[in-house]
């Protein structure tokens, strides 16, 4: 039997320590970022953040706010390990990290955790990243939403019917927002209704999984062998080995199977009577492969996603039409589940919070239905969307909504490179991780006085237009939310028909 002396245990327990110790005294005061401010013991270990995201509950932003108010106002210093190094901005250099022309890619680990690898959300390569989205990209085009509007304005009509059973008991705005955009999204993506509207108090077994998928985001972040291990084996023992994670299995079994349906039967995407995303995106040849349809335009492109390479159609003159290959149902599952998380939460957050300060406030109350009913005097008829946008005052009230819910809070990391970069006048090294959250900017008193305090007078008025470049609740750049058209149609029609055709009052019990 191999015998271990006591001696040697002490000696390689010894050289550890060592080697740790070293490791940090590298990180502190000769890693290449160093000279940043930041806590001495973000630079040493990975689980500072970890602390905050896993135990805290996703509390890494709300940290942030006293981490800036203590090493700097401009950008703080925050090394999540050894091999990856971060520094977290502040205010003035978003457009430098996210803005138009810049080529960071996004940072591998944070997106994996989000288990859509094939969608446009989580393709970290901006390369490919711009070609998923010019495929997909038409679809939630200006002109694409409009001729939707009617499907929205439908979905909305049937919310307020449910609403107006609610008359002698209080309903969950919040829940209620989530369905309607689950809703929409669904109808759009696949012909079919989510039947979330129809849900006893609007708990719909969807938005139930999204909840309950949200935190295992963070422990995968910081260690992604736990998600790695939970994805591979069965969903049974997997559920019981962490709880928590049936969520985003349920999720993707839920996705699945409308997938394998409607590659089954693309025919059923027509069923609606409207657009779907997925009726073009689904362009069967005579072998049955499904293609990106050719009336999008999507550009040539070389990855995993295809099963080979095998002959595309013929154009008149015989040659092979150029296209993207074949669409796996990898990619299919994947961007559906980013098109349903992102078309859900977003809008309904924002409506919610518009809904609860307009409600709250009796001069924004008032303000906004006196200009809605202005253009809107017969409640019974329908206003559409390029009419609403046209109020100033509306405007205003949905941008300080945005502003106040923020949109994704937490910090969307970029990797520099492939050379150094100045950010804010810094000069940043290739392969540092740099990032900034939408609320250490929409919570900023030099740019917002009282940001606490919903004020949609703040945004109106041809001198305060500077700010829109300081509303990033949908972020900025080539690869901001690819639904935004979509999202500015559906917050004007929500809370416009909500707030002109129904008398709602907060309930103070809730």
């Amino acid at each position: 039997m191999l015998q271990v002396s006591s001696n040697t245990i002490f000696s390689v327990s010894l050289s550890g320590l060592f080697l740790l110790a070293a490791q940090a005294i590298k990180s502190l005061y000769f890693h290449p970022l160093s000279k940043y401010p930041g806590p001495p013991l973000a630079a040493i270990t990975f689980l500072y953040r970890a602390y905050y995201d896993v135990i805290k509950d996703g509390g890494w932003v709300e940290h942030l706010f006293s981490l800036h108010a203590k090493y700097g106002y401009h950008f703080s210093c925050l090394l999540l390990n050894f091999q990856n190094s971060s520094i977290s901005f502040k205010v003035r250099a978003y457009n430098d990290i996210y803005g138009i022309g810049t080529r960071f890619i996004k940072e591998p680990e944070m997106y994996a955790c989000f288990a859509t690898d094939k969608s446009v959300f989580s393709t970290y390569d901006h390369h490919l990243a711009m070609q998923r989205r010019n495929a997909i990209g038409p679809f939630f085009s200006r002109r694409a939403i409009l001729n939707l509007e009617n499907v929205i304005q439908a979905k909305i009509d049937y919310l307020i019917a449910r609403l107006l059973t609610y008359s002698s008991t209080p309903a969950n705005l919040d829940l209620a927002f989530r369905s309607l955009s689950l809703e929409i999204i669904t109808t759009y993506c696949f012909a079919r209704s989510s039947q979330a509207l129809d849900a006893p108090n609007f708990q719909h077994a969807i938005l139930s999984v999204i909840d309950r998928a949200l935190p295992m985001i963070w422990l995968f972040k910081h260690f992604p062998l736990i998600q790695k291990v939970l994805l591979k084996i069965p969903e049974h023992f997997a559920s019981i080995l962490k709880p928590s994670a049936k969520g985003i299995i349920d999720q993707k079994k839920m996705m699945g199977d409308q997938i394998d349906a409607v590659m089954k039967d693309p025919a059923s995407l027509t069923a609606g009577g409207h657009e779907t995303i997925y009726h073009h995106f689904l362009n069967p040849n005579d072998e049955g492969e499904f293609y990106l349809a050719a009336s999008i335009g999507a550009p040539q492109e070389t990855s995993s996603d295809s099963p080979g390479d095998k002959a595309g159609p013929k154009d008149e003159t015989g040659q092979e039409k150029l296209q993207a290959p074949p669409l796996s149902r990898e990619y299919l599952l994947d961007e559906g589940l980013y098109l349903r998380f992102a078309g859900s939460d977003t809008v309904g957050n924002a409506c919610t919070v518009a809904l609860y300060h307009i409600l709250t406030n009796s001069h924004v109350h008032k303000t906004l239905l006196a200009e809605l009913t202005e253009i809107w005097p017969d409640k019974g008829l329908a206003v559409g969307y390029e009419k609403l946008e046209k109020l100033p005052y509306f405007t205003a009230v949905i941008k300080e909504s945005l502003r106040m819910g923020h949109g994704v809070v937490t910090p969307l990391p970029r990797i520099i490179g492939p050379s150094d970069a100045e950010i804010h006048g810094t000069t940043i090294p290739a392969g540092t991780v740099v990032s900034m959250g939408a609320p250490i900017l929409h919570a900023n008193p030099e740019i917002f006085p009282d940001p606490s305090c919903f004020i949609p007078e703040r945004w109106m008025g041809e001198e305060n237009q500077s700010l829109d470049r300081y509303l990033v609740a949908f972020s900025k750049g080539s690869r901001s939310c690819l639904g935004i058209n979509l999202a500015w149609c559906e917050l004007y029609l929500i809370i416009g028909n909500i707030i002109r055709k129904l008398d709602l009052k907060p309930d103070n019990a809730s």
